[in-house]
């Protein structure tokens, strides 16, 4: 169940009745009551701060929450357009890592940066599973090969490549079966002592939530995501593993073994090192796909 929060408070003297506060709240809390800001839905409050964020006097007071001024003045953002997106290009996916350990002051660190990510409903409720230990990872890669050798069996034979059409779609069925020969590739390499699972990464990171909860897919990823960002710009490298989340939430065994709430499942997972190559180059990604819809002046839609 969700956190019980405690609403805002409103100084009122301090008021100076611009409205910002109530045009911002998502939760309909605050009303102007005779030309002043007023709680008048505490109970709706989701703990968000939006309100205490935008008012220009400080009038508005959070229990339990501080909000800092923004270091810089006015409302200029804390990067450019030119370096965020010189950021999302130079994150790339690592599958190559030295081994080294990561410190754990900065491993803190990364997974510090997940908690700003927005969360539905203001709701936090990223939970986050780290794996150091090389016999836990060990482990978690025998198990995640086993669930998948057990699938790829299935869908080299006609009858199984049935079952897995009515319980997957034909589509992934297919796709499976397209995947076979890389699979069994990557077997071989696997037997021969090379990571393609997790590929030696020091630090496997596991995101779950709520499966209830109708926003924690988006929850989960985009504060992994948030991680990643903070990773790259510490000198570490990330790759994301759907393999990975994939197994923990249709093997039982993997999801009890990491010890998953029944009601948890796992969204977003990705490995973390040092990067064990450096990319001198940047990459080209196709354009954005975009359905645009044109309408005549004067036709509403």
């Amino acid at each position: 169940m969700k956190q019980k929060v405690n609403p805002p408070v409103v100084v009122t003297k301090d008021c100076i009745s611009c409205e910002r506060c109530v045009a911002i709240c998502p939760s309909f809390v605050l009303e102007m009551v005779e030309t002043k800001s007023a709680v008048v839905r505490g109970e709706w409050c989701i703990g968000c701060g939006h309100c205490g964020a935008v008012c220009p006097t400080g009038a508005i007071l959070h229990d339990g929450s501080c909000l800092d001024m923004h270091p810089s003045k006015g409302e200029v953002p804390a990067t450019s357009p030119e370096i965020l997106e010189l950021l999302f290009r130079e994150r790339r996916s690592v599958r190559l890592y030295t081994g080294d350990p990561v410190p754990d002051e900065v491993l803190n660190k990364i997974l510090d940066a997940g908690r700003y990510a927005p969360t539905g409903s203001n709701s936090q409720n990223v939970h986050y599973l780290v794996l150091t230990s090389p016999d836990q990872i060990a482990e978690l890669r025998k198990m995640t090969i086993n669930f998948y050798d057990k699938i790829f069996s299935r869908v080299r034979g006609r009858f199984g490549m049935f079952l897995v059409s009515l319980v997957a779609g034909r589509k992934v069925a297919e796709y499976l079966r397209e995947s076979l020969p890389k699979m069994e590739y990557a077997y071989e390499q696997m037997n021969q002592g090379k990571d393609r699972l997790f590929y030696h990464a020091p630090v496997v990171i596991l995101a779950h939530a709520e499966s209830w909860d109708r926003s924690s897919p988006f929850n989960c990823s985009v504060a992994l995501y948030h991680c990643s960002l903070m990773a790259h710009t510490l000198g570490f490298g990330c790759c994301f593993n759907g393999l990975l989340t994939n197994a923990v939430n249709h093997a039982s065994k993997i999801k009890g073994w990491l010890g998953i709430p029944a009601d948890h499942k796992c969204y977003s997972a990705m490995t973390l090192g040092f990067p064990g190559a450096k990319y001198l180059r940047l990459v080209h990604r196709h354009p954005p796909k975009v359905d645009k819809i044109v309408r005549s002046e004067g036709i509403r839609p």
